[in-house]
């Protein structure tokens, strides 16, 4: 019963969708009205890859003016969370392999940088 409970609350904090070539996980957590959520992909046999949408993509090149720039500040305040930065599609993501850091290990991390990101002022 305890367990039933417990699932049925950490089913509220995201969701999933299979897509032709990802899953989604809805995060529900928006800027500006719209929803981050992440992109889950399998690499190869070994790892994996967790990226933010392009929604993320959007609002981060609206903050800063176009992104490029900041990049040396974004880089420097996800690194502690394990989390990447790509500079060419303005994009936060966090690669692993399974056998060293769980999905949800790094659903959360990821998910710690996005937090950090959407609070820093870059005007």
């Amino acid at each position: 019963m305890i367990l039933q409970d417990i699932n049925k609350q950490l089913d509220k904090l995201y969701s999933t969708t299979q897509c032709a070539d990802h899953i989604s996980i809805g995060t529900r957590f928006t800027v500006e009205g719209d929803p981050v959520n992440f992109l889950f992909n399998q690499d190869d046999s070994k790892y994996c890859r967790i990226v933010t949408n392009r929604n993320f993509s959007e609002w981060i090149a609206c903050s800063t003016n176009g992104w490029r720039k900041a990049a040396p500040l974004i880089e420097k305040a996800v690194k502690p969370y394990g989390v990447q930065w790509d500079n060419e599609e303005g994009r936060l993501y966090i690669r692993f392999r399974r056998n060293e850091m769980t999905v949800a290990q790094a659903l959360l991390c990821l998910q710690q940088a996005v937090y950090v990101i959407c609070e820093i002022e870059f005007n």
